[in-house]
């Protein structure tokens, strides 16, 4: 009975590796947009009283360097488009930043579908789902994939 129990336990333990190792390595999105020339790390939202910050972190692809005279916007499925309320860039001295992190303030009605941002030449989709995240005030939750 004792070795049955230690292989269920270790194949226990091997699946739970597997899945902590899939899930950390995972993209935030599958496919992109290479003109954007970033990549959604993660995103963080808090919600404040009736509104929500939404923090968007960006890893610049290698290679390339983001474009600061092209407008940044957030648009939301109902068509309005959120410019940031903050913008941080980070990265080795003198060179390009090789990360960015946009700071939106967005009513609840704006997290309600899809949000996608806009930047350089391309698109990164932000939110991917209908619904509005179950947050308390205040409360902070961090997205790791698109699907929230």
């Amino acid at each position: 009975m004792r070795p049955i129990l230690r292989y269920a336990l270790v194949a226990g333990l091997l699946l739970a590796a597997a899945f902590a190792v899939w899930s950390w390595f995972r993209p935030y999105a599958q496919q992109p947009d290479p003109a954007a020339r970033c990549q959604v790390v993660e995103t963080l939202v808090t919600r404040d009283q009736s509104f929500y910050w939404v923090n968007v972190h960006l890893k610049v692809n290698p290679g390339m360097s983001h474009d600061l005279q092209k407008p940044v916007y957030l648009a939301t499925a109902a068509g309005a488009k959120h410019e940031p309320a903050d913008t941080a860039f980070a990265g080795v001295n003198g060179q390009s930043p090789t990360d960015i992190w946009f700071k939106f303030w967005l009513e609840a009605a704006d997290l309600a579908g899809p949000l996608v941002l806009q930047l350089n030449d391309g698109t990164l989709s932000v939110k991917s789902t209908q619904g509005i995240p179950a947050l308390q005030t205040p409360a902070s939750k961090n997205f790791t994939t698109h699907s929230w």
